[in-house]
């Protein structure tokens, strides 16, 4: 069973997820120039993106056929698409479920950056109930 940083096992619904606990404001490290205009709590956020994808990554590889929803997704409204919903059409059309998790779960830049548009919104791949559990452990004092 995947255990939280802290120690204790983390379960999301039917699902044991590793979890990794956020920094406090006093651990933050500062990785970004003092001059970089950042919303508050970006980096709250952003932890709150990648435990989501460890959720979306694990329910990939339980269920590969739900990649087919993420393309789905991707293909409603073509004309407006972006580059990163270019990259995200090609790499789900490939068909491999490993290379898309390993990305969801990539703490890296590469993970974080298709983190923050990835095509895997609400049920089936994340339940209301996980990521209000995400938001509760990110805003824990």
């Amino acid at each position: 069973m995947p255990l939280a940083d802290s120690g204790r096992p983390v379960h999301l619904g039917t699902m044991s997820v590793a979890i990794e606990t956020p920094q406090s404001a006093s651990d933050e490290v500062p990785m970004f120039p003092p001059w970089l205009d950042l919303p508050p709590n970006y980096l709250v956020q952003d932890w709150i993106r990648w435990q989501k994808g460890k959720i979306v990554a694990a329910r990939l590889r339980q269920q590969p056929q739900l990649m087919q929803k993420g393309i789905h997704w991707l293909l409603r409204d073509q004309e407006a698409h972006s580059a990163h919903d270019a990259e995200w059409l090609e790499l789900l059309q490939a068909g491999d479920v490993e290379s898309v998790a390993k990305i969801l779960e990539d703490a890296g830049d590469t993970g974080q950056r298709l983190r923050s548009g990835m095509p895997f919104k609400g049920e089936p791949f994340v339940t209301h109930q996980e990521m209000e559990t995400l938001r509760e452990r990110a805003y824990a004092v």
